[in-house]
């Protein structure tokens, strides 16, 4: 693989947040979902933001173009009877949402293509090949993004290795475009920079150590930083700025396990 398409995919991931309109919904754009297909070869690329215990999607995008915001489940959709006991439940019930998924680490090709999901989902996007990357949301958001390909040999080690490294970039990406939805006032680089440092511990003096400042020039990022965030306190602006963390495993019918929760 050329690096040239992952140098731009970041660059993408880790440059300013667009302006979005009030009431947009928080996706990932197509064009870097497109991105995403030129870095691992797939039919088809996507983005789900899933409210499964709801029966209802946030939103979604493809790498066509296409956008879609928050429906709900008000027709019965069978979707959502199936996906308790399918594949793509699988971060849910089992608490892993760092993994890098492939539909065969689940069941073989036999037996995805004999189960009632893939009859289900055949007629619009038969697939016999997934890869599915995680992505911790909001609570109540069932995040992932999906590489699709309709046959032929599946993704392997490499192809995984390539979404596991972009995945925590993906991850700060809509953590900001989260924070830009609740009309947050996006940091620069620098100031991104700086709260992360904070978020490892760092005292102000080992800050503008590492960065080659003088404890006044933190003071002041820090100041600026708090204003746009509206916040007083380092801690506030870490705890603002955090990705979410991961939820705890559920059982097939989507209640959350009592005993993984108290832990």
């Amino acid at each position: 693989m050329e690096a040239a398409p992952l140098r731009t995919l970041l660059q993408s991931l880790t440059g300013p947040i667009p302006g979005q309109p009030a009431g947009s919904p928080v996706v990932v754009a197509p064009a870097l979902l497109r991105m995403l297909a030129q870095l691992v070869p797939a039919d088809f690329v996507v983005f789900n933001d899933m409210a499964p215990r709801r029966r209802a999607q946030w939103a979604g995008s493809d790498f066509e173009g296409d956008i879609g915001g928050y429906r709900s489940d008000e027709d019965g959709d069978p979707f959502f009877d199936l996906y308790w006991s399918a594949p793509c439940s699988h971060p849910e019930r089992s608490g892993d949402w760092e993994s890098v998924m492939l539909l065969s680490d689940l069941c073989s090709l036999r037996e995805w293509r004999r189960s009632p999901m893939y009859g289900l989902l055949s007629a619009d996007l038969p697939y016999d090949r997934e890869m599915l990357v995680p992505l911790p949301g909001p609570a109540g958001h069932s995040r992932r993004i999906r590489f699709l390909r309709a046959s032929g040999s599946d993704f392997d080690d490499t192809d995984r290795s390539l979404a596991a490294f972009v995945r925590p970039h993906l991850l700060a990406h809509l953590h900001a475009l989260d924070l830009a939805a609740r009309g947050v006032v996006p940091l620069t680089v620098r100031q991104r920079q700086l709260v992360s440092l904070l978020d490892g511990g760092l005292t102000n003096a080992q800050i503008a150590r590492v960065l080659g400042i003088s404890s006044q020039t933190v003071r002041t990022h820090l100041q600026q930083v708090y204003a746009r965030l509206g916040v007083n306190s380092r801690g506030e602006a870490v705890a603002l700025l955090r990705p979410p963390a991961a939820t705890p495993p559920l059982f097939f019918d989507g209640r959350q396990d009592r005993a993984t929760a108290r832990r």
